[in-house]
């Protein structure tokens, strides 16, 4: 089925990274695409004939103190496909959906490998922080501003 394809995309794509069986066993329960989010139009994947090969998700809107934020969920890249472009076309997408909903930032956890394409793409570096999945990894909290 799609959704599986679109899963077993997002594994590969966070194994071009080298991470290790043990790993993936963890990623592998939290890194999937959530069926609502596709059902309420806040994820796209991107196919190259019957195979998925990008995936962007995109939380719900949320206030805080600062402001509106969304989250970007999940952006994954098929490894094939990396270096074609295909990220900034799908996190374009993910920052114009934030800009629809009324959002003054999109909100990005990273994982260590991807920080600098975010910074490319205008996103600012804020801290890093304790990975909820993994005890003594830091992944690092980016801001993209909106206004």
């Amino acid at each position: 089925d799609q959704f599986d394809a679109v899963n077993a995309m997002i594994l590969r794509s966070k194994a071009y990274w080298g991470y290790g069986e043990d790993m993936m066993a963890k990623m592998e329960t939290v890194l999937r695409l959530d069926p609502g989010a596709a059902k309420d139009g806040r994820a796209i994947a991107a196919w190259q004939e019957a195979a998925p090969i990008g995936l962007a998700q995109i939380g719900a809107p949320h206030d805080e103190a600062a402001g509106r934020s969304i989250m970007l969920d999940l952006l994954f890249i098929s490894p094939d496909a990396i270096g074609t472009g295909l990220g900034k076309r799908l996190y374009d997408w993910a920052l114009d959906q934030a800009r629809m909903a009324d959002a003054d930032v999109l909100q990005i956890l990273s994982d260590p490998n991807a920080r600098s394409f975010y910074t490319a793409m205008g996103a600012s570096f804020i801290e890093d922080r304790p990975s909820k999945l993994i005890p003594g990894r830091t992944l690092p909290w980016l801001e993209h501003r909106l206004a």
